[in-house]
């Protein structure tokens, strides 16, 4: 199953379409219906895909794209009976799986929701989605790159859901940004994205005693959610802490701490699976020449966004030296300088 592959160039506003179990209301103009029969065991279901190209608003520092709703939601169909995924165009040919093979293969979902008895896939997040891609591919022997890429959409995935609009905490962050001050974007930002060009100001302005208004834990969390709404889960993870020293209840008492607090660890986890398949790709040899720059660049991210601040540095600097054009030499630049802050943000 090739499916949604990147091409690791930085024009990688690409791909992404899945299928999600259900529409919300703000994202009913994208989506359709439609039916499909898995080639496990026969039986028919709906699935949403969507409906049309959607255009990228922005992309985050490792080419993460942002559309207007979470298409990796769209991306894969996934049999709510077995686990069984791929895309729409793909999923009712032939697979030599069966249904205990993917028992054995992918278990019993890890994530808890109301799925009916016998469709325990029913509802699945993105994520699983793509989780399940990348245990197939590993299972069918892919190569390296094809598995790394599989890890990095769940982790993009994880993190795209933080801003998709349709979460129990969402009322809670509209609360705490109505009570700071509105910033529009910076247009000497040339790559910033526009939510850290704002935790940049309010720091700026909580330091200066401009943001009187908030607690210390409620401002943390303010600029906890804008660090990891880009992914940047270095800065996410210093400002929960920063949180907790404000008020040491909020791991069990504040829905918005926890949900940011699990999430930081879920994307971890994919953005790790993924530098350690990617990383046995380059060593296999796998990317072409016009191909090294760009994964080079993306290792450089992963290893900054993880915490690892050498390894991403030798990173960039291989970009740097591979780089035919591609890639964006000030971007690295400004990207590597985070890193030798110490705090790779």
């Amino acid at each position: 199953m090739n499916g949604i592959l990147i091409s690791w160039l930085p024009a990688l506003a690409l791909l992404l379409q899945t299928s999600a179990p259900i529409a919300s209301e703000p994202y009913e103009q994208y989506l359709e219906q439609r039916e499909f029969t898995s080639p496990v065991n026969g039986e028919s279901f709906v699935a949403y895909v969507l409906d049309g190209d959607l255009s990228v608003i922005d992309w985050d520092y490792d080419r993460c794209p942002h559309p207007p709703l979470n298409t990796l939601a769209y991306a894969l169909i996934i049999d709510p009976a077995t686990g069984y995924v791929a895309p729409p165009e793909e999923f009712e040919l032939p697979t030599p799986w069966e249904a205990a093979d993917l028992a054995s293969l992918l278990g019993p979902p890890r994530f808890k929701r109301l799925a009916p008895e016998g469709l325990p896939w029913a509802g699945a997040y993105a994520w699983e989605k793509l989780e399940n891609a990348a245990l197939l591919a590993q299972a069918d022997d892919a190569q390296a790159h094809v598995i790394g890429n599989w890890w990095l959409l769940a982790g993009w995935a994880v993190r795209l859901d933080v801003i998709s609009g349709t979460n129990e905490f969402d009322t809670r962050v509209r609360e705490l940004f109505d009570r700071l001050p509105e910033q529009g974007p910076d247009p000497a930002a040339l790559f910033e994205p526009y939510q850290l060009q704002v935790a940049r100001t309010w720091e700026e302005m909580r330091n200066t005693g401009q943001i009187p208004e908030l607690s210390d834990a409620d401002f943390a969390l303010a600029m906890a959610w804008l660090y990891r709404s880009r992914g940047e889960l270095q800065g996410a993870e210093h400002w929960l802490r920063m949180a907790t020293l404000g008020d040491e209840t909020l791991p069990d008492t504040d829905l918005l701490y926890q949900y940011l607090y699990s999430s930081i660890s879920l994307e971890r986890h994919y953005l790790g699976n993924a530098r350690r398949w990617l990383v046995q790709a380059w060593d296999n040899g796998e990317f072409n020449q016009m191909q090294q720059a760009g994964t080079a660049f993306i290792l450089a991210e992963l290893n900054r966004r993880l915490g690892d601040l050498p390894a991403a540095v030798f990173w960039y600097n291989k970009a740097e030296e591979l780089n035919m054009g591609l890639l964006n030499q000030d971007l690295i630049s400004m990207l590597r300088e985070y890193c030798s802050t110490g705090v790779g943000y």
